[in-house]
């Protein structure tokens, strides 16, 4: 999803004689739907409230400047803002009016009231009309103009574009009338155009090409590109967004400073939720419970919103990716993600427990107790439950959580985070206890370096992520989520058991990382596999089995859901409904085979043989080892945790499914009596 700031200025939206063109007007709202409903994200900021003021009552010569501004505007604004509703509404889209002052710049809550603000109408599908409040601001407070407001919007905003439409089309190198003047096609960080820049200012507006080029040059110094084009012009937004190469404009390009911007936001961001800190850690356990109950509720309450911006999401990923499973959000698994915030709500406090204590020869009391990390970054990929089961775990857990969510997810990311900081932001909490982070991989890249704002980072998905996690974190990782998962149905097991556990552990949710990716059986068992196999084939699940098995099968299983296994079939976290089967001649060519292809997630064996089973269990490598269940119970609900940040397959701090106690560390007390060490 791409987000544009579009600023309109007065001259594009006034008549000659001054009043508001109603045609231009519905001409470019137009546009700007078309562009919506193909997934932009807009942010609106436009002038004319003056010109429609002046345009509906006339032009009063007694009255000092700011006194006509505000008389203007006051009746203005009404009058734009109301226009524009009933043109967005034609076009199926609601807008909202979002009046500020230079006041909201300056300070850090200011600007993050204004900036959650914003985000929140984006999430849910509001197109934000923005203007300076005039009808209250002072000269000496005003915005240079609205072009420096649309720049101050777009740089808070993150957004990846800014147009400014005026009446010219854009930076001449003299003035615009003057046929020996040519349109400046390209600008870029390094160029000088003060030179050419004309003065003049708009019959309506504040501001002129001088201060357009400032604002433009300094937004495109920080990372976002800029294009000033004439607003008049037919189809002028559909033609710069389709990239037309004849559509006369002036575009800023974009610095790229090795330090680019984006890391300069994130690393404000996350320097607002390290300062978080305290304020989580100060919250007593009923308080938490109160907040994850509230969240529950709003959940429900607000599924409709939710459920828009996850749709989305889903318009921008293709219907055979296995990923959409994960993506998709639906009532159901609404009220399931409300459900664990309960659970984890009613859980007990994981903090300030003593995990050990003992006294020293000399008197001295040692007492090791457990406490909270502080700041927990969670790298995910396309799964909206995350974040609300993060932010109940961190939250009970007495951590800030940062999130980096993937792309493809980054709607329903946005508004679930905004539900969450509202539901802080109204219990006079600061919102950053819970950071949702651009979703750009930029800002992966710079969480990963925050050394000293960020204490622990948790990767969540396909090996790829946390590979290249390890590989570039300057701060403590603990791996979750790769699980390539095996079931062994051995010489003594049961088919009836077999077949249930085989076909719940591939087909439940085949794109989720405790889903079956290969079965192994013994040689001795090959007459009952096209049995065990056959639910399958009525989901359609592709196998890859190797000799001995392809031959067991054959004629039994639908010829084309059936293909020899490469060498590439086995230790493959397929995330589809495809499997791989490979005969073993023993527990002990199982366990090998495990040991080799296996992530260390979860891993089954089916036998009634209690020695076998209890062999497996003490020789397979892995967090989770099953005997006769399916390895889709690897999740923290289901194991009475409430809900999970993963599943760590690794061996230090965390192993298998990482709930409350995963999230502390300790800290040792020390007290006495005056002792001291000789």
């Amino acid at each position: 999803m791409k987000r544009i700031a579009i600023k309109i200025g007065s001259n594009v939206l006034s008549r000659a004689d001054g009043k508001l063109d109603i045609t231009q007007m519905s001409a470019l709202v137009e546009q700007i739907a078309g562009l919506y409903h193909k997934g932009y994200e807009i942010i609106l900021v436009s002038s004319g409230a003056v010109a429609a003021g002046r345009g509906e009552i006339g032009a009063d010569a007694s009255l000092d400047e700011v006194s006509s501004r505000q008389l203007y505007s006051a009746i203005g604004q009404a009058k734009l803002i109301n226009r524009y509703y009933d043109f967005f509404r034609e076009q199926g889209i609601r807008c909202g009016q979002v009046l500020t002052q230079k006041e909201s710049f300056s300070t850090p809550k200011h600007y993050e009231t204004q900036r959650h603000c914003m985000e929140v109408m984006l999430a849910h599908g509001v197109i934000p009309i923005v203007n300076e409040n005039d009808t209250i601001s002072i000269t000496e407070l005003m915005f240079t103009d609205n072009d420096e407001l649309a720049g101050l919007m777009a740089e808070m905003m993150h957004a990846d574009e800014l147009v400014i439409l005026s009446n010219v089309d854009g930076i001449y190198t003299g003035n615009p009338s003057d046929p020996a003047s040519r349109l400046i096609s390209e600008i870029r960080p390094s160029d000088r155009v003060e030179d050419y820049i004309q003065s003049s200012k708009s019959t309506e507006g504040r501001g002129g090409m001088a201060s357009k080029a400032k604002v433009a040059m300094r937004i495109a110094e920080k990372g976002i590109p800029v294009v000033i084009a004439h607003g008049r012009r037919p189809h002028i937004l559909t033609d710069l967004m389709a990239g037309k190469a004849e559509v006369p404009c002036t575009r800023f390009i974009a610095s790229s400073a090795t330090n680019p911007p984006l890391d300069e936001a994130v690393r404000k961001l996350l320097e607002q939720a390290a300062g978080a800190v305290l304020a989580v850690q100060s919250l007593s356990e009923g308080e938490v419970a109160v907040i994850l109950e509230e969240v529950a509720l709003r959940l429900k309450a607000q599924q409709a919103e939710i459920l828009r911006a996850n749709a989305e999401d889903l318009m921008r990923m293709e219907a055979a990716n296995p990923k959409r499973d994960r993506l998709q959000l639906t009532p159901a698994r609404l009220a399931e993600m409300a459900d664990e915030l309960l659970q984890v709500a009613h859980l007990p406090s994981p903090l300030h427990r003593t995990l050990a204590e003992w006294t020293r020869p000399n008197g001295m009391k040692i007492q090791k107790v457990s406490v909270p990390f502080g700041v927990v970054g969670i790298i995910y990929e396309a799964r909206p439950n995350v974040t609300t089961d993060v932010f109940a775990l961190c939250l009970k857990s007495g951590n800030v959580c940062v999130l980096k969510g993937g792309s493809d997810a980054q709607a329903s990311n946005r508004a679930l985070v905004a539900l969450i900081q509202d539901v802080l932001r109204r219990r006079g909490l600061d919102p950053a206890i819970c950071t949702l982070l651009p979703p750009e991989r930029e800002a992966a890249q710079a969480l990963l370096q925050a050394e000293g704002l960020v204490d622990l980072v948790i990767p969540r998905g396909g090996k790829a992520l946390i590979r290249s996690v390890r590989e570039q974190s300057r701060i403590p990782v603990i791996e979750t989520g790769a699980g390539v998962c095996h079931t062994y149905f051995d010489a003594a097991g049961d088919v009836e058991k077999g077949q249930r556990i085989i076909l719940n552990a591939k087909t439940r949710r085949v794109s989720v990382c405790n889903a079956l990716d290969c079965l192994l059986i013994h040689r001795d068992r090959l007459e009952v596999l096209p049995e065990l196999c056959r639910p399958l084939a009525e989901k359609q699940v592709i196998l890859y089995a190797d000799k001995e098995a392809f031959a067991a099968l054959q004629g039994h299983y639908p010829k084309e859901l059936l293909q020899p296994a490469t060498d590439t079939s086995f230790g493959t976290e397929f995330l589809d409904y495809k499997m791989s089967i490979r005969t073993v001649g023993s527990l002990e060519e199982a366990v090998r085979h495990i040991n080799r292809y296996g992530s260390r997630h979860s891993e089954c064996i089916v036998s009634e043989d209690e020695a076998a089973i209890r062999r497996f269990e003490r020789e397979v490598d892995a967090a989770c080892v099953y005997a006769n269940v399916a390895t889709s119970f690897t999740d923290g609900a289901q194991f009475g945790f409430g809900a999970e940040i993963g599943i760590s397959t690794q061996k230090l701090h965390a192993r298998g499914p990482m709930a409350l106690p995963e999230l502390t560390t300790y800290k040792y007390i020390i007290s006495g009596n005056g002792q001291i060490r000789t």
